[in-house]
């Protein structure tokens, strides 16, 4: 029976190793479920990962593999010799195999590919990229033909090891392979045995080319509530069937790569590739190069912003009181503008956000910042006139954060959908861009007021 992972179990597993006590703590290890199995592996340092995996039982090695980072279990498997490596990929799934042999030195990938048992199951499903759907699909799953009588269908299931992946389907396919029909296995049940496939099967199915985005099939299971979708080549032969758990997987992925982005963690030509591994262990230099010009742009428009608040130089010396808002102006309206830019960017991700009715959800986004605006510029102005007992401060000031915040939330829905016309990704620069224009047009709008309603101060 699994055992929940713990602190305390890290600390025994650690403690066994110390003493030379492998096999408990292999056992321990053992015990786990396959996700804390990794997550324990993790936790060790790289070193002891590398001079354990070879020890520990190649299903174990498996279920760590495939739950880790991709990049951390490619390196770590690199460092198995090839015929260990070998046995810990014929534990793995189909899919998953192929999905670490993609990392793997092509040299290695080779010569483990030759030595395993199911080798052409895993080398058809090297031939689709990683983020497409057939880089997702598995090939374990249940299919027969039309003409295959139920009971017949029905009884190779019984004599056959389930698959690893949960679809609780069958899939028929016609003479040529073409998807067909697929039925549930509950369908099986109920039916007559002597019955062809081919009558139980519902024609009408959803499935996937091969070559689509993983995220277009991941959305389309979320969208019908799919247990699982069949993935097609170019004249409907079945490749392949995307499981469930590997599409939540994939939408993560995608939400997480959205968010480096948004971050300026990641460039545009690198994006398929988002991982926060390049910040944290990457070369410094590539570092830089990602970071700065997402900077740079920030630093234009705080300039800029100096360069209003130079124009009205007068108005500050005049009313020195003035300059103790401005950071609430700028600030408020640059958190407004990227709460905004983030919402954008998660139900675009998420598929939430229909690009086609933006004019909707740009004026959902504007009544929203109006709001928003009102209620914070009320609050603010009140406690900006009793500070500095004059009321038409606070009248500025309140009339700024309105006017900054409804503009903000607009702009923050704006310029990523702009971006994204553009054919860019909207999640690179949209904060950066969003900052620029908000620290101009928030000190802008602040000093016209100020000037036009305390004109008889300065």
């Amino acid at each position: 029976m699994a055992i929940p992972y713990n602190e305390r179990t890290l600390e025994l597993v650690r403690q066994l190793l110390e003493q030379n006590r492998r096999d408990e703590a292999f056992a321990v290890i053992a015990s786990l479920f396959p996700a804390d199995k990794a997550s324990l592996f993790e936790a060790l340092d790289p070193e002891m990962q590398e001079r354990l995996l070879p020890e520990v039982d190649p299903d174990d090695a498996a279920d760590i593999l495939e739950e880790m980072n991709y990049e951390d279990a490619a390196a770590l498997a690199e460092s198995l010799d090839t015929d260990a490596l070998v046995q810990v990929l014929d534990e793995m799934e189909p899919d998953e195999a192929a999905d670490l042999l993609g990392d793997l030195d092509p040299e290695l990938r080779t010569e483990a590919l030759e030595a395993m048992e199911d080798a052409d199951e895993v080398r058809s499903l090297l031939r689709y990229p990683d983020d497409s759907a057939g880089g997702l699909m598995t090939s374990d799953y249940y299919v027969f033909s039309e003409q295959e009588r139920v009971g017949q269908a029905f009884r190779h299931i019984r004599s056959e090891a389930p698959p690893d992946e949960e679809i609780p389907y069958v899939y028929a396919v016609d003479e040529r392979g073409r998807l067909s029909g697929v039925a549930r296995l509950a369908d099986l049940i109920r039916a007559h045995p002597e019955l062809p496939l081919g009558t139980i099967v519902d024609p009408d199915t959803i499935s996937v080319q091969a070559d689509e985005d993983q995220e277009t099939a991941a959305r389309l299971m979320q969208r019908y509530d799919l247990m699982a979708l069949p993935v097609v080549d170019t004249i409907g032969r079945l490749v392949g069937v995307i499981s469930a758990d590997d599409a939540m997987e994939a939408l993560e992925e995608e939400a997480s790569e959205d968010i480096y982005l948004a971050s300026g963690i990641v460039t545009m030509s690198g994006q398929e590739a988002a991982r926060s591994d390049l910040l944290v262990r990457g070369p410094l230099y590539r570092t830089w190069l990602v970071r700065v010009p997402f900077l740079i742009v920030a630093m234009v428009g705080g300039m800029l912003a100096g360069v209003v608040m130079g124009a009205y130089e007068e108005a500050l010396e005049a009313v020195i009181v003035l300059a103790m808002f401005v950071p609430v102006v700028m600030a408020l309206g640059g958190s407004a503008g990227a709460q905004s830019t983030e919402i954008f960017i998660r139900s675009h991700a998420l598929g939430q956000l229909d690009t086609r009715r933006f004019a909707r959800h740009l004026l959902r986004e504007i009544v929203v910042g109006v709001g928003i605006g009102v209620v914070l510029g009320l609050m603010t102005g009140v406690l900006a006139a009793v500070w500095q007992g004059l009321a038409v401060l606070g009248l500025v000031v309140g009339l700024s954060l309105a006017v900054t915040l409804a503009l903000s939330t607009a702009l923050g829905f704006i310029i990523p959908f702009l971006l994204l016309k553009l054919g860019w990704d909207p999640a690179a620069g949209a904060i950066p861009f969003i900052t620029t224009v908000k620290d101009v047009t928030s000190v802008l709008v602040y000093f016209v007021l100020a000037t036009q309603l305390m004109g008889h101060l300065m």
